[in-house]
């Protein structure tokens, strides 16, 4: 199925015909079986089931064939076995008797087609998830509680083929014979249920894509009206896109009904032939949007336009005019040539507000693909217009005032100036309906204008009023600084300030806090500017207490050589000095001992705040002595698991060497920090006898040597 649309119309009382068009794929492969198909409508009154009608398909059995190529190639189209697209339209109905009037009748077909057979969509779909596990919806409302209703006719084909192209297009060209208002909406298709339609899921569209953007554009190259429904847009990509379209038919403001359309836009990325496109050139008065609505405002004397015809296919092409306005004239200047031309000419003084559409039947000659398509074209005549401005937010005698205009009527863009002692102050292009800006105090003439004949006026003045605002004042300090007194700027020339105490009690100036004491104090403060007065504000100082710096590292003894890291605490951040005297291992301070040394130590706290202290390193022993164990016991079990030579000060040199009994080096090493462990060639050495060299130099130059056995016990 390329597309389908669901219908009913009113036959007499309560009786309703309900009619289904299917346009079938002749190419496809379930084709035939739409002849036989006997579609399933379910009725329902809000959510409560009323009925099921099966739908009989009507003559000519075969279909009406509707392929979109010029009529010699007929023959060739994919219905007659050939290659070209072809497209065929079914029409299945039948009636119903709706036993009450209700508000909220509802007819859907959602993918069921009697005897087993399913309405599905195809996998070629590409802007929806898995579009091929997807049956077919649509759904059709009435309300006959005013009065009965019959949908609007669909006099166009949901034509499936397009070109990746500027300004393609399509309209269903929707006629309402009841004389309804109508509006158009596009929709998010959904996954039909068979069994219970009220269980129909939303489709999932692909990033960036919806139901009301359902086609991949160019930026800004999509628009829908919807007061004709008709969509123009510029295909960046081929994609086989699925569209579902809405019409709502209003009478005397109520909604009547709804039906809807879905079809399945095939965007080609190559056309064998160009088709025609046509622009809105000579207007008279008003504007265009859209490339083809047509604004001016009501009272306007006459309307003239011409649509030209851009034919780079130079193919034949024919315009059928539909719809005219009552009133206005259309005429058609080298129809059925490669360039006709339409002139609309209406006068317009003493029509009412409203949009007014009318549609253009084109098509043209080329082979083998014939351009087929229906252009809506509103002519939307609306009310002058209107501007209010509101200060939103007073000056407070120190600012702009911040002002809001609303703009309603008139058609957009809308054109704002503001004037200020008779030139332009300001100027905006609004289309939107809400401008936000700041003014300054002054008087004001605001125009909105859509055209030289279509603007309103509004007239603002904004004077000085609010509460007068002033800057925060907190003034920091570390104790025992010296202060300054507090300062609160003037907001302006003669502006008054007045300082007040804890007590509200004025004081003769501005206060001078005290850093003897941390803590916070506070004092308050008013101003008067202008028309505007603040609040008593208050205005602190806060003293932050000073650090209470602690050396940390402090041990018991002091040995020469002794490498100590320094640590401290009562502050966020530490200097220590004389600089060149610390080393660091990392982010780690740490000196060596080898001579008394004094250590500054500063502290800062996260507020800035400073103090200093020292401490001196000078009673520093010798202690280089050496202990020399006899035996040791490497069975795991962590005590006395390792052999060595206890230093417990600082050598400056260091030798170890251990012999079994046969004179071999079973272990050596030259640092203090290295241990035999009992293993030998990496296994456990035998137990017994062992022998060992040992020397070391102190830092005070005394050389020790020591021979002696040692047991190694498991």
């Amino acid at each position: 199925m390329y597309g389908g649309d669901l219908l009913y119309r009113h036959i007499s009382d309560n009786l309703y015909e309900v009619k289904l068009t299917v346009y079938g794929d002749c190419s496809g492969g379930a084709f035939p079986n739409l002849k036989t198909s006997v579609p399933n409508i379910f009725i329902y009154r809000g959510g409560t089931y009323f009925a099921q009608l099966p739908l009989t398909l009507q003559m000519p059995y075969d279909g009406v064939e509707v392929s979109p190529v010029c009529p010699s190639q007929l023959i060739n189209t994919s219905c007659k076995g050939g290659t070209l697209p072809g497209v065929t339209k079914f029409v299945y109905l039948d009636t119903v008797e709706l036993p009450v009037a209700a508000s909220n009748w509802r007819f859907i077909f959602s993918g069921s087609f009697g005897a087993g057979g399913l309405a599905g969509r195809t996998q070629a779909i590409t802007n929806v998830y898995s579009p091929g596990t997807t049956l077919t919806y649509l759904e059709a409302t009435l309300n006959n509680t005013v009065d009965h209703n019959s949908s609007p006719d669909y006099t166009t084909i949901p034509t499936p083929f397009y070109c990746k192209l500027p300004d393609q297009q399509y309209n269903q060209g929707a006629v309402d014979g009841n004389g309804d208002s109508l509006s158009y909406q596009l929709v998010t298709g959904k996954a039909g249920n068979q069994l219970n339609p009220l269980l129909s899921d939303p489709l999932v569209y692909n990033s960036g894509l919806s139901g009301e953007l359902p086609l991949e554009t160019d930026s800004g190259a999509f628009f829908f009206n919807e007061f004709s429904g008709q969509l123009t847009f510029t295909p960046n990509r081929a994609q086989n896109s699925l569209v579902v379209c809405q019409v709502n038919e209003y009478r005397n403001g109520v909604l009547v009904g709804t039906s809807q359309r879905e079809m399945t836009f095939i965007v080609a990325p190559d056309c064998e032939g160009i088709p025609p496109t046509f622009k809105v050139v000579n207007l008279s008065a008003g504007a265009v949007t859209r490339k083809s609505i047509v604004n001016i405002c009501v009272g306007t004397e006459q309307l003239n336009f011409d649509i030209n015809t851009l034919n780079p296919g130079g193919d034949s092409t024919t315009i059928i005019a539909r719809g005219i306005p009552e009133g206005a004239t259309l005429n058609i200047s080298n129809n059925n040539t490669p360039y006709p031309s339409i002139n609309f000419a209406w006068t317009t003084k003493t029509i009412a507000p409203g949009v007014y559409n009318f549609y253009l039947d084109i098509s043209n000659n080329h082979c083998p693909i014939a351009y087929r398509q229906t252009l809506a074209y509103s002519i939307n005549i609306t009310p002058f217009p209107i501007i209010t401005a509101t200060p939103v937010a007073p000056t407070r005698c120190v600012h702009q005032a911040f002002v809001q205009y609303d703009l309603t009527l008139g058609y957009v863009p809308r054109f704002v100036t503001v004037e200020k002692d008779g030139k332009t102050f300001l100027s905006y292009t609004d289309s939107t309906g809400i401008i936000r800006d700041s003014l300054p105090v002054g008087n004001y003439h605001i125009t909105a204008r859509c055209d030289d004949r279509c603007f309103s006026t509004y007239d603002l003045s904004i004077i000085d009023s609010g509460i007068l605002p002033l800057p925060a004042v907190i003034d920091t300090y570390c104790q025992r600084d010296i202060a300054l007194p507090l300062q609160m700027p003037l907001p302006g020339d003669g502006a008054v300030i007045t300082w007040y105490d804890g007590a509200n009690n004025a004081l003769p100036d501005a206060p001078t806090p005290s850093t003897a004491l941390p803590g916070v104090y506070t004092w308050y403060v008013q101003s008067i500017y202008k028309v505007c007065t603040s609040a008593h504000q208050p205005a602190e100082a806060i003293i932050h207490p000073l650090p209470v710096p602690q050396v940390l590292t402090t041990p018991a003894r002091l040995c020469l050589g002794d490498t100590l890291i320094l640590e401290a605490s009562g502050g966020k951040i530490y200097t220590w000095t004389p600089t060149e005297q610390i080393m660091w291992a990392g982010d780690k301070p740490f000196i060596r001992l080898t001579t008394p040394t004094r250590i500054n130590l500063k502290a800062e706290t996260e507020f800035g705040c400073v103090d200093s202290t020292y401490i001196d390193y000078r009673q520093i022993e010798p202690c280089c002595q050496f202990m020399y164990p006899n035996s040791f016991t490497p069975n795991g079990d962590g005590l006395n698991d390792r052999f060595r030579i206890s230093t417990p000060g600082n050598l400056r040199g260091y030798k170890l060497t251990i012999y079994n009994r046969w004179g071999q080096v079973v272990f050596m090493s030259a640092s203090p920090g290295e241990s035999w462990d009992g293993h030998w060639n990496g296994a456990p050495a035998e137990m017994g006898t062992y022998y060992y060299y040992f020397e070391g130099m102190c830092l005070t130059g005394n050389i020790e040597r020591h021979y002696s056995d040692l047991t190694l016990i498991r």
